[in-house]
């Protein structure tokens, strides 16, 4: 049968022994059952979107885990998925919605960050570019000075209509820099008054939180004498091939099956 992991709740079983990790990352989830949830979170900025997978996971005793432990489910080989025959539990949603708002507020610390690195940028440049124009300015003043200095030791008519014209082009090659230091400090100032509007504007906004899917999860080992690489698409035990939990499945983790979004699943007899 067909089964859209991204619509409607299903179940499976997941194999501990396919875990790639050291076995006491895991522990917590041994002879446990519950639910996963899993979204996306996503801010859109003007220099770039935010994006963070939301793990949440509950027991079916109650127990709450991390987001770090949540997401290993999805490295675990699985099978026998099925419709769910149990709704998810309210906690489960309480648990997404506290780490949608972990993701707003760190998403609002970045935008903050953001805008204090480019504040910084935009001084460094500003300060790059007066620097520059101020050297030139004086190395036009000091020609300035020079042709002052001749005029007044005395020049031909000729040479003082020269010299008189080549300090009125520095006057206004002083002017021009003195305008051009303004427009760049303005448009500086612009960019970076844009930015901090719209990180500021962000701290109002909520993103969006998009749902992927939700499974009831079924901890598992292989029985003893079967333990191969449950990680293996081809197991190193030919029986595993055709154990009652395998159904093909045995190179699948949740993740890769979640990116396929639809597949079809044998089901056993």
């Amino acid at each position: 049968m067909h089964l859209d992991i991204g619509v409607f709740p299903l179940e499976l079983d997941v194999y501990l022994d396919g875990y790639p990790g050291p076995w006491r990352e895991i522990e917590p989830f041994r002879h446990r059952s519950g639910w996963l949830m899993v979204s996306e979170a996503r801010m859109v900025m003007p220099f770039g979107t935010w994006r963070k997978r939301l793990c949440a996971c509950v027991s079916d005793h109650d127990e709450v885990y991390s987001p770090w432990l949540a997401g290993q489910l999805l490295t675990l080989p699985v099978a026998n998925l099925r419709d769910a025959e149990h709704v998810p539990p309210e906690a489960l949603e309480d648990i997404m919605d506290g780490l949608y708002w972990d993701f707003l507020g760190s998403a609002d610390l970045k935008n903050l960050g953001h805008l204090e690195e480019e504040a910084e940028r935009q001084a460094v440049k500003l300060t790059d570019f007066e620097r520059r124009c101020r050297a030139l300015i004086e190395k036009i003043d000091g020609r300035t000075r020079d042709l002052r200095t001749e005029l007044r030791r005395g020049v031909t008519e000729q040479r003082r209509a020269e010299i008189t014209g080549r300090m009125a082009r520095y006057s206004d090659m002083t002017d021009q820099l003195t305008q051009a230091l303004r427009q760049k400090a303005a448009s500086l100032r612009a960019d970076t008054d844009a930015l901090e509007e719209a990180v500021f504007s962000a701290l109002t906004d909520f993103g969006e939180v998009e749902h992927l899917f939700t499974v009831r999860w079924q901890a598992r080992t292989l029985s003893r004498g079967l333990r191969g690489d449950a990680r293996l698409s081809d197991p190193r035990i030919a029986d595993l091939t055709i154990h009652s939990w395998h159904a093909g499945l045995s190179g699948r983790t949740l993740d890769r099956i979640a990116m396929m979004r639809v597949f079809r699943h044998e089901t056993d007899g």
